[in-house]
């Protein structure tokens, strides 16, 4: 049986959809969207396949029939029904289930993302530990650390945390005995993934929100502005802002002065219209 599309490639259901269909239908051009749609059991509609392209979730009934048309074997069957719980997951705990299935099921994990790069991603607390490491002396007890930290973590989680780190050559004591980075700045690395960075994302804009709500005095910046712009005037501002990253990592890697704060910068820059159908 010929295979048009290693799902093991993917993590986005909707992505595999597409690559498969357009594998496929070079090799058997009958198999167009319109044919999906009636080989699915839906002969009165044109327009399901490519209405979940686009977004529109897939039912149970449904996710067992693409599995047929797909003509996907067990082990298959399970991974594309985790890509679908994924997609769409209504919590962040049926969303990490679902992204640890993948890691389970798929043959080659690391093609997705190295396992101890997933650990770390997956907690907002292992970068924001990484930081203050280079702002506080502390060695095996981390209580001065779990005093300050915000929002709150246990001290239990931040131990962990200090192992995983250790475990990843990110941190190592010095002659002092105290934990420091091993290096200025972390990168996602050859194995990132779309899917995981978006985990940790979701995370971090929970901190913008509880930072936003708390009445502390710690510093903060909240500004908020919606307009309205041309196309070409968005790539504009779409590059300023990129350019403005890299103008903060310069900053902040040419900051000779010993590190006395940890900081969070959010950037959030979206649509409030969705792009018109063509």
């Amino acid at each position: 049986m010929e295979k048009f599309a290693d799902i093991f490639q993917f993590t986005h259901f909707r992505k595999y959809l597409a690559e498969y269909q357009s594998a496929r239908v070079q090799v058997e051009p009958a198999f167009s969207r319109t044919e999906i749609c009636a080989r699915l059991g839906l002969p009165k509609t044109r327009s399901y396949f490519a209405d979940v392209l686009r977004g529109k979730k897939v039912s149970p009934r449904m996710i067992q029939k693409f599995i047929e048309l797909l003509e996907l074997d067990r082990k298959e069957a399970r991974y594309f029904e985790a890509m679908v719980q994924l997609d769409q997951a209504k919590s962040d705990a049926i969303r990490k289930d679902a992204m640890e299935n993948l890691l389970k099921i798929n043959p080659h994990p690391q093609m997705l993302l190295h396992s101890d790069s997933y650990e770390y991603y997956a907690q907002w607390y292992h970068s924001a530990l990484f930081a203050i490491l280079d702002v506080m002396n502390v060695g095996d007890d981390l209580s001065p650390i779990a005093k300050r930290i915000f929002p709150k973590v246990t001290l239990g989680k931040l131990s962990e945390s200090v192992q995983l780190l250790s475990r990843l050559g990110l941190v190592r004591k010095n002659d002092e005995g105290f934990w420091k980075p091993t290096q200025d700045s972390i990168s996602s690395g050859p194995y990132n993934n779309q899917e995981l960075v978006r985990e940790y994302q979701l995370q971090c804009f929970e901190l913008s929100k509880q930072a936003l709500l708390s009445h502390n005095k710690n510093p903060q910046v909240m500004s908020t502005l919606v307009f309205s712009l041309s196309k070409s005037a968005y790539k504009k501002l779409e590059a300023e802002l990129q350019n403005f990253k890299s103008k903060a990592r310069e900053i902040i890697a040419g900051d000779s002065e010993k590190a006395d704060g940890v900081y969070h910068m959010n950037i959030h820059l979206f649509s409030n219209l969705d792009a018109e159908d063509k």
